[in-house]
């Protein structure tokens, strides 16, 4: 079986906050990037999403069209397990397990925090690519719960006006 790649692609702020305390990233439309920030090349390089189900709500704040309806979409949740809808199908349990059963190969880690860390818990995460904004928010959403810990190897740093873009790989 051909081994498949997870790729944790996000924002967060200089103190690593993925959103604010309200869940809301807004903030990150304040900042002077470039383009869309290597948006659209990731995305063109990738055919599976997953993500937690608070993201996945969080989305449609953000937008009127499902902006993935082109991939393969799983959604972790407890609630809605073993379910669809129209843009996603809704799993939980290991991640492993999960591994096994979805069809994608290149596989985009979206957020959030609970799910970036039960993915690390399983040694799951192959690229981390965080994109640094320059605000300083104080409180809000860690990228990383405590008690995450993995070692990682600097690929890349690419700047997008004022982002920063680090790339990162496990090391092994």
């Amino acid at each position: 079986m051909t081994k498949k790649k997870i790729e944790l692609f996000i924002a967060m702020s200089l103190d690593g906050y993925i959103a604010d305390t309200q869940g809301s990233v807004g903030w990150l439309e304040e900042i002077e990037g470039t383009g869309d920030n290597g948006y659209t090349t990731f995305l063109n390089e990738i055919d599976t999403v997953v993500m937690g189900h608070t993201t996945y709500k969080q989305l449609f704040t953000l937008t009127d069209t499902f902006p993935y309806s082109k991939k393969h979409v799983y959604v972790f949740s407890n609630e809605k397990a073993g379910t669809k809808d129209e843009n996603a199908a809704f799993v939980n349990g290991s991640v492993e397990n999960w591994l096994e059963t979805t069809e994608g190969k290149s596989i985009w880690l979206v957020g959030g925090a609970q799910l970036v860390k039960k993915f690390l818990e399983e040694k799951q995460i192959d690229r981390f690519i965080i994109t640094v904004a320059p605000i300083i928010l104080g409180d809000g959403i860690p990228l990383f719960e405590k008690g995450a810990r993995e070692q990682l190897l600097l690929e890349e740093v690419v700047q997008y006006g004022q982002f920063t873009q680090m790339t990162y790989r496990k090391k092994e």
